[in-house]
């Protein structure tokens, strides 16, 4: 596929403000990640799009983020 963006940890974690952390612990969760070499360091990375649908069904099974969102929606007269 053309056109892939390919993230390290720390790329990945900005792109979705998060921390390294929280992508190695999707990752051992099961976030399909690859390898590439980056200065002649093997390096873990993941497709972006990968990367933004796991954030997606994180974000949409997480209680919290519902709540905020329902809140939002409340203060701007929506539901």
């Amino acid at each position: 596929m053309q056109g892939e963006q390919w993230l390290t940890y720390k790329q990945a974690a900005v792109r979705v403000r998060a921390s390294e952390r929280t992508i190695r612990h999707w990752a051992r969760r099961g976030m399909v990640m690859g390898w590439e070499v980056i200065d002649g360091q093997r390096t873990r990375v993941v497709r972006e799009d990968v990367l933004l649908a796991w954030w997606r069904d994180t974000m949409d099974s997480n209680p919290v983020h519902q709540l905020r969102l329902r809140k939002r929606l409340e203060a701007a007269g929506i539901a």
